[in-house]
């Protein structure tokens, strides 16, 4: 398994994030974050509660491979960006 490919598609599906809204909550299900702590630099997590990487909350949730949950202002909602995993690890 290759953790740094796994913190590579979280930061991308962060920075497409962006484009929907604010990113606030990154879901992840215990393996695909067991792999994030192994492949994430550091400096991207800190200490909580809450657990955070680059400033997203940190929540185990099984069932979801991952996702990052970001704040629409102009629509007052939630929206979700999907994280797309390599082809080589697309298991939840």
């Amino acid at each position: 398994m290759n953790e740094q490919a796994a913190a590579q598609a979280v930061n991308f599906a962060i920075l497409t994030a962006h484009r929907l809204g604010e990113p606030r909550v990154l879901e992840l299900s215990s393996s695909r974050l067991r792999e994030l702590r192994c492949g994430g630099k550091p400096g991207d997590f800190s200490g909580g509660p809450p657990w955070t990487y680059r400033g997203l909350r940190l929540c185990e949730v099984e069932g979801v491979g991952g996702r990052v949950l970001a704040w629409d202002r102009a629509r007052e909602m939630e929206v979700v960006q999907p994280i797309r995993w390599p082809a080589d690890q697309a298991r939840a």
